[in-house]
């Protein structure tokens, strides 16, 4: 695969990348900065759209169009259809923004600082057993598990596991239960970076302690 067919690729599904994809990404810088930029605007794109219609709307953008009742009695059938669009939308719940459970989930890390200290051997096939029961599979080895336990979270029981990569230690929490479908959103704050991804089940939340370890693993991530 090449830069353009990435490109295109990458700007139609920036979260869900082909396997020649990511191999492409692996060896060229610049594709890896282009599928962070897309991600990080499709994210940016979708949480400015979500602006509520303001009551009447339909009604005001027939009136700005010198619309009227007696003149055309037909297009109120169609305002009709617009605010009932309008309604239905508001009822069927939306996909929200991952940044308050990236925010969580830098905090949680800060909370435990022993689970940097504490190692443990863990089977191989571990964090590949765990991401599967969310549909998520591994493109690659990211390193070893060296922590895991579950915690409470505000979205239910995550699975918290700390992972020994080839970059230094990144955590991953695993929320299985969550049941809100949540946009991928990044976030840098108290010296860490956290990036959370919407999973088949529930969600994923990465955090480490540079952009750079938290997009290497997200890279290996393949959501279904």
């Amino acid at each position: 695969m090449n830069c353009i067919d990435l490109r295109r690729e990458a700007l139609a599904q920036p979260l869900r990348l082909g396997d020649q994809a990511r191999e492409h990404m692996e060896t060229c810088p610049a594709c890896r900065a282009f599928v962070e930029r897309q991600r990080e605007l499709d994210a940016r794109l979708y949480d400015a759209l979500q602006v509520p219609a303001p009551d009447g709307l339909a009604e005001r953008i027939l009136v700005a169009h010198g619309i009227r009742r007696r003149r055309a009695p037909w297009i109120w059938g169609i305002a009709a259809t617009i605010v009932a669009a309008v309604a239905i939308s508001a009822l069927v719940p939306a996909a929200l923004s991952g940044r308050a459970l990236a925010g969580e989930a830098i905090a949680h890390v800060h909370e435990e600082p022993q689970s940097f200290r504490l190692v443990s051997a863990h089977p191989p096939a571990m964090l590949a057993s765990e991401l599967g029961s969310q549909g998520v599979r591994l493109a690659r080895t990211i390193g070893e598990v060296t922590y895991s336990t579950l915690c409470p979270m505000s979205t239910g029981k995550a699975r918290h596991i700390v992972v020994n990569t080839p970059s230094g230690q990144v955590t991953l929490f695993l929320l299985p239960q969550d049941g809100t479908r949540r946009r991928r959103s990044l976030v840098e704050s108290d010296g860490m970076t956290a990036i959370t991804v919407p999973a088949a089940r529930g969600n994923i939340a990465i955090v480490a302690k540079t952009r750079e370890q938290a997009l290497a693993v997200e890279n290996a991530l393949i959501l279904s």
